[in-house]
C-alpha cells in the first residue's frame, strides 16, 4: 500500500498577490518550489519577470523574504507537477543588477536628450532662419 504524503502547502506572494505553492527548499543559492495554483497563468512568465519575493506559511504569514531573485529553472514532471527554481543573488550579482539597470536607465536618458537637443536646434534654426514655410 503506498500512503500519499500530504504536501505542506505555503504561500509565495509576488507584487502584493499570493499564490500557492508547496514543497519549499531553500539552499545555499537556491530556493524551488512546487507551483500548485491555477489562478498563476503562465508560471514561466511570471518568474522570468520575479526579482523578488516573500514566502509564508498557508494563512499567509510571512516568514521569508527574497528581495533579490532571477529566475534559473522550471521542471515540468511527468505527472504534470511544475517545479519553479530561483537563483538568489550574492552581493556581486547585486551590484552588477544594479549597475545594469543604472545603464539602462542612462541610456533613456541621452536618447531622450537627443531629441530634446534636435528640437532645441530646430527651434533656434526656426528663430534665426524664419520659421518652416
Amino acid at each position: 500500500i503506498i500512503e500519499r504524503i500530504e504536501k505542506m502547502k505555503e504561500t509565495i506572494k509576488i507584487d502584493g498577490v499570493q499564490y500557492i505553492v508547496q514543497n519549499v527548499n531553500t539552499g545555499i543559492s537556491t530556493i524551488a518550489f512546487e507551483v500548485d495554483d491555477p489562478n498563476m497563468g503562465d508560471v514561466e512568465t511570471l518568474f522570468r519577470n520575479t526579482q523578488a519575493f516573500e514566502i509564508g506559511n498557508e494563512n499567509g504569514e510571512i516568514y521569508g523574504s527574497y528581495p533579490n531573485v532571477e529566475f534559473e529553472s522550471l521542471t515540468i514532471h511527468a505527472d504534470e507537477r511544475i517545479t519553479v527554481a530561483m537563483h538568489i543573488l550574492n552581493k556581486i550579482e547585486v551590484q552588477i543588477r544594479e549597475l545594469q539597470a543604472a545603464q539602462t536607465e542612462m541610456k533613456t536618458a541621452q536618447t531622450e536628450l537627443k531629441v530634446t537637443t534636435a528640437e532645441h536646434d530646430e527651434v533656434i534654426a526656426a528663430m534665426m532662419f524664419g520659421g518652416e514655410e
